[in-house]
């Protein structure tokens, strides 16, 4: 029996509902105690015989590479086999499949958790629901997800693969790899596509054999992609992520049991306000950082040696992130970008996990409306803060890092979605125009209404952990900054994001200039001309990454390695905003996929800045993701705001509805 069927086995229907309201809490107030009340002492003595890497190093703090390492990302023609690899994954896909661990979980809190939300879901998703009935059609508009390995696949077999199953292998571990160089900016190189090897094996779970299967390859050929780096990181911290991962796997697998299991009531509300109701804000985000592996990703991230300050105990545990309310949300930013771009194609494949879908079934319409541009005043707020409290910097760079990869990830689609909506022939059907009160591409399309920045300018945070109160009311809303002041503070928000904390006033001043004239001219622009505004972005680009300490010179030719990294990503920033913001594509030359080859270009363009000496290569990193996330969500006409905000739009019953209004101060 394989782990997806013993999970099916023992997860095929929903538990009492008086059971799930006893099982639901209590939330745990500290990362440390995160897996309170899902690992019980058995599941964690089964656990307890993983260790990562190499015999031998299990006292060693931290996370560490132990084992070196011949392959080169987007260079290399395979991936060397690696018999320990081999054998720490059967060890863990025995673990993930034990009846201690299974059992464990089934009776968790967390999957109490998971059953009030999917219950949520089935009530959006009923008969007779009109928001459901409305995502439906929104949902039918946008291309499937799921298939966007193979045009990544064929590029890499075409650039530089030995044969195809060894582009398949790549493709798999470079996929991690990305992710850890935009989110972890800080880290080394090396370390940063090894330590992906653990959540390889998260997707083997996650994406083999589901509805949005990527078409990587089989859950055989995960395993094999994960055998070198798993067996080459080593140190507290990376054991207790490995065991950590069994758990998100056994999260993941039983919820999808979950999912696929017979309603629980012929009464889904009955049956709700049994089990105590909707999930609260706090509730989803225990759940959601399991099923997004968000404690083993950051205690393995933390855990090394570049950002060992944040670790509070030599296992990697970042306990700032639930002591101080804005570094909590920031780090939750990783998985909302997520939220964001997936409400439609999570909606459509019936995932229970997505925020932003369950704050419309709890909270109505208005608990969505803004949601994006709350997500971007979180990371301007962490970088704000002055708590006192290590992390601000580094946890808004993955915040910052997680919404740039997001966006370029063939995965996620949001420009395909955006171009999609926003096209009246594909959405001009009469049923379409039914349920949704209207035709509703210009709820999506680039607005040619002036100005557009005032809800991005004005929107602010009260305090809190979470976006969203307890009964899913927002915890964001419009302060009164007049229009003459828009430009001015979007600016400086952006001038903070591209450099680092010891830029220096000179050089944050100097950015700032230069992003009051990118916003300045975004604000006026009509929606054919956005696409002309690419050249200042890649100035914004150029001079952050000038101007920060110790690469003052960055762009002369007396620093060549330094300038042609610079120069690759200062072209690609000014690509980024004409692919994926400003308009429905560019074809490239020659012909292929544009989605898979600016992907592959920016992920190979960033490794590459790995081998500059620190000093140089983090301000650069920085430069670049927090150019892109300006550009983003600080113009007003960023694909996050445009889906989310379109959605609400799209959701409202009347025509004369459709704009939607936000919280503002009394």
């Amino acid at each position: 029996m394989d782990v997806q069927t013993g999970a099916r086995a023992r997860a095929d229907r929903f538990p009492d509902p008086l059971v799930v309201r006893r099982r639901r809490g209590p939330v745990p107030d500290s990362l440390a105690r995160l897996a309170d009340g899902l690992a019980d002492q058995a599941c964690r003595r089964r656990l307890a015989r993983l260790t990562m890497g190499p015999p031998g190093h299990s006292r060693l703090d931290g996370a560490h590479v132990v084992a070196a390492t011949g392959y080169r990302p987007y260079e290399s023609p395979g991936i060397p086999a690696s018999s320990d690899g081999d054998r720490i994954c059967a060890e863990f896909m025995d673990a993930l499949s034990s009846d201690e661990v299974t059992a464990s979980i089934r009776a968790s809190g967390p999957m109490a958790i998971m059953a009030a939300t999917d219950v949520c879901r089935r009530i959006l998703a009923g008969p007779g629901n009109p928001l459901g009935e409305r995502l439906a059609v929104l949902a039918a508009a946008v291309p499937a997800k799921g298939g966007e390995a193979g045009p990544v696949i064929a590029e890499y077999a075409a650039r530089h693969a030995a044969d195809a199953t060894q582009a398949a292998l790549m493709a798999v571990r470079d996929y991690w790899g990305s992710i850890n160089t935009f989110w972890l900016p800080r880290g080394t190189g090396e370390f940063l596509d090894l330590f992906g090897a653990v959540f390889v094996l998260a997707s083997a779970i996650d994406y083999t054999g589901a509805s949005d299967d990527s078409g990587a390859g089989s859950r055989g050929l995960h395993i094999e992609a994960a055998g070198e780096g798993i067996a080459a990181v080593a140190g507290r911290a990376a054991d207790l992520a490995l065991r950590e991962t069994v758990l998100t796997c056994g999260v993941m697998l039983a919820k999808d049991a979950l999912r696929g299991a017979p309603d629980p009531a012929p009464d889904l509300h009955r049956y709700l306000a049994d089990a105590g109701g909707a999930p609260t804000p706090r509730e989803y985000a225990w759940a959601r950082w399991w099923d997004a592996a968000m404690l083993p990703y950051f205690r393995l991230g933390f855990g090394s040696p570049p950002y060992r300050m944040l670790d509070d105990d030599g296992a990697g545990t970042f306990d700032a992130s639930f002591r101080c309310h804005r570094i909590r949300r920031a780090i939750d930013n990783s998985y909302r970008y997520n939220e964001i771009i997936g409400v439609l194609t999570d909606y459509a494949h019936g995932e229970t996990c997505n925020e932003a879908l369950l704050a419309v079934a709890a909270g109505g319409v208005p608990a969505l409306a803004g949601y994006a541009t709350a997500c971007a005043r979180v990371v301007d707020d962490v970088l704000a803060c002055d708590c006192g409290a290590a992390g601000h910097e580094e946890v808004a760079e993955t915040a910052m890092g997680a919404l740039a990869w997001y966006l370029v990830a063939p995965r996620y689609g949001v420009r395909a979605q955006l171009h999609a909506l926003s096209t009246t022939s594909t959405t001009s059907t009469t049923s379409t125009t039914s349920a949704t009160g209207g035709g509703f591409p210009r709820a999506f399309a680039q607005g040619a209404e002036l100005p557009r920045l005032g809800p991005v300018a004005r929107t602010r945070l009260t305090d809190g952990e979470t976006l969203h109160g307890p009964g899913w009311e927002p915890l964001w809303y419009e302060d009164d900054t007049p229009e003459a002041h828009w430009v001015d503070r979007l600016a400086e928000r952006a001038a903070r994001r591209v450099v680092t904390a010891g830029a220096g006033t000179a050089a944050t001043r100097a950015c700032a200039a230069v992003a009051h004239r990118a916003i300045g001219a975004c604000a006026t622009a009509a929606p054919d001309e956005l696409p002309w505004q690419a050249p200042l972005w890649r100035e914004l680009f150029l001079v952050a990454a000038s101007s920060a300490p110790g690469i003052t010179a960055v762009v002369a030719p007396a620093a060549p390695a330094v300038d042609g990294v610079v120069t690759r990503l200062a072209d690609l920033t000014a690509r980024f905003w004409e692919h994926v913001i400003a308009g429905p594509g560019l074809a490239p030359a020659p012909p292929g996929d544009a989605d898979a080859l600016l992907s592959i270009d920016t992920y190979h363009a960033v490794w590459d800045s790995y081998a500059l000496p620190p000093r140089q290569g983090i301000p650069v990193r920085r430069a670049f993701i927090g150019t892109l996330t300006s550009s983003a969500e600080l113009t007003g006409v960023g694909p996050c705001g445009r889906l989310v905000d379109g959605i609400a739009a799209a959701l409202t019953a009347r025509d004369e509805d459709r704009t939607t209004t936000r919280p503002r101060l009394p």
